[in-house]
């Protein structure tokens, strides 16, 4: 079964005990709930954690116009930016829809606005599930009982992500040892 803005919302609204929906254009309050607060909710949820299936590397040039002070260069954000994760030199600022730094080029790593939810992680999937499920409960039941109860988990979930893209990266001062462990031995 591919993952779809319903299917994810319909996971949600059985978690709160609520009717599903067969499109965010149905009459219903749970439709319009859904349809109001999917884009935000996704948004947030991308922006709270560094999913891999949601990084992008893009080379970036510096604008033509300098920043009046404290850095060299600005240089554009990507249309589709969500949330910084490296951008390859020591020291930078995001400031509006630019990046300043004193480097002539941004390496850059980041977090896009990734809308296609068959791409996701499973886990940012279930995470997606959760965070509505916590913002429709109250609107859609009138309790809050449910919707705590799904914050609860999705915060346990958020740190298994971290744990387990613990475990899938290579930390920096593993890749520096490695080379110069490496280096020593040959």
């Amino acid at each position: 079964m591919s993952n779809t803005k319903v299917n994810i919302c319909n996971a949600a609204l059985g978690m709160i005990g609520a009717r599903s929906i067969h499109s965010f254009d149905d009459a219903t309050k749970e439709a319009e709930y859904c349809r109001n607060f999917y884009e935000s909710q996704r948004k947030a949820l991308l922006r709270q954690y560094p999913w891999s299936c949601a990084k992008k590397r893009a080379r970036l040039a510096p604008l033509s116009t300098h920043p009046s002070f404290g850095y060299k260069h600005a240089f554009p954000l990507p249309s589709d930016f969500i949330r910084l994760f490296d951008a390859g030199c020591q020291r930078f600022e995001v400031e509006g829809r630019e990046i300043l730094a004193d480097a002539d080029v941004i390496n850059l790593i980041y977090i896009f606005d990734n809308n296609n939810e068959d791409t996701w992680d499973s886990m940012l999937v279930e995470c997606m599930e959760l965070q509505l499920a916590s913002k429709l409960c109250k609107p859609i039941t009138g309790s809050d009982a449910a919707g705590q109860t799904a914050l609860s988990l999705l915060t346990r979930r958020l740190e298994e992500a971290r744990r387990i893209s613990a475990q899938e990266t290579q930390s920096e001062s593993m890749q520096i040892e490695d080379s110069v462990l490496l280096g020593a031995r040959y």
